[in-house]
């Protein structure tokens, strides 16, 4: 009886493990994408089942996760009601312009080559003979790109100051260094200037791992959305020093190795250049020294990318280092000059403490200049100066 029992128990209990590992699998086979995202970010390696990329069965668990979600996000666009008031607001839009009226020497021509103004069926050359002609170009100095103005082939100035007004933002990005400052700066911002911010840092994100976190798209997108944004305030590094997932391939690119800092050295540089399409200035924190040596050394070499990309775009930069008061690669959790035994630094020996995040933020603070509206004068004022 008892041994007819425990098989029943072994049973169950194999159906149940059976069942586990069944459905694991199944999440693991569906969400593939995002855990491998994850495993790289966290782990720094591909995940073990990397090798099973490329087999048609395995990659359609991928395929169906993301026919879900889409499916989803689609579901709710209608059910929403948001296509049914686009769609309304495109037929009012279509009703009001239904009828272009063009004057009456206009030509539809290729304008665009040697300010070619003629009908193009008088062309005596077909179109791509025209386009291997040398073209006479203009060297404009702003491009247009829908709300916002580029301004193109203009010596870059080094600025030492971000300048916002009334109704500006400002913008923070960055990983859990960045939590940590952007609130203190935040709440300076709103009560001397009634400045309103957006604050996007987010922990265990960088540059090195785009498809993990993607922050030059996410900043492109934040200031596509938010024109008023005028001030962009960075700070990344201890996510970042580790072999980089390959762009092709599957061999990781060795940090620090040339291929490595090229391509680093663009997501910085995509960074600056959008903010700079956008008339947006930039302050770019470096990374403090660290307790542990490796990764120390690894912030070092990343601030020297930092520094040497921001300056040449003509932004803002300063280290951590400099307000912490740190000499060359001393680390310490007090101020480097030992003025003072108020601790800066967390227990991990990366973060701050409360003290040193106000001291960060004292510093970006700092570099922010609010400019005030021009006062007109009272009518008094008016008539004695009259």
């Amino acid at each position: 009886m008892l041994t007819s029992e425990f098989k029943n128990t072994l049973i169950k209990a194999g159906q149940v493990l059976f069942i586990v590992l069944i459905a694991g699998l199944l999440l693991i086979w569906l969400n593939q994408s995002s855990l491998e995202r994850f495993w790289q970010q966290k782990y720094h390696q591909d995940t073990p089942w990397s090798n099973m990329a490329g087999n048609a069965t395995w990659d359609y668990g991928a395929h169906l996760n993301e026919g879900i979600q889409a499916a989803g996000s689609s579901f709710a666009y209608h059910a929403s009601g948001q296509k049914a008031k686009e769609e309304k607001a495109a037929e009012a839009l279509a009703n009001q312009h239904s009828k272009l009226n063009f004057p009456h020497d206009y030509r539809v021509g290729l304008n665009f080559l040697n300010g070619y103004v003629y009908p193009a069926e008088t062309l005596s050359v077909t179109f791509p003979e025209l386009l291997k002609r040398p073209q006479a170009r203009t060297n404009n100095t702003k491009i247009h790109f829908g709300t916002f103005t580029a301004k193109q082939n203009i010596p870059i100035v080094p600025k030492h100051i971000a300048n916002i007004a009334t109704g500006d933002q400002v913008l923070f990005a960055g990983d859990s260094m960045m939590q940590g400052i952007a609130p203190h700066v935040k709440n300076m911002l709103l009560k001397k200037y009634n400045i309103d911010s957006i604050n996007l840092s987010k922990q265990s994100t960088g540059l090195a791992y785009p498809r993990f976190f993607n922050w030059p798209q996410t900043i492109a997108k934040a200031l596509n959305d938010n024109p008023n944004i005028k001030v962009l305030v960075v700070f990344l590094g201890p996510n970042d020093p580790w072999d980089m997932p390959p762009q092709a391939g599957y061999k990781y690119v060795k940090f620090k190795s040339e291929g490595w800092e090229q391509v680093y050295r663009e997501r910085i540089s995509d960074i600056l250049s959008t903010a700079r399409q956008h008339n947006v200035d930039v302050i770019w924190i470096g990374p403090p020294n660290m307790r542990k040596n490796t990764l120390s050394d690894g912030m070092k070499f990343l601030r020297s990318l930092y520094q040497s990309e921001v300056e040449n775009h003509g932004e803002i930069y300063f280290s951590a280092n400099d307000v912490l008061k740190y000499k060359n690669d001393t680390y310490s959790d007090y101020i480097g000059d030992e003025s003072s035994t108020i601790k800066l630094r967390s227990g991990d020996g990366i973060h701050f403490s409360t003290k040193g995040q106000q001291a960060i933020a004292e510093k970006v603070f700092s570099l922010i200049h609010f400019e005030e509206e021009a006062k007109e004068p009272h009518e008094t004022e008016q008539s004695t100066s009259s």
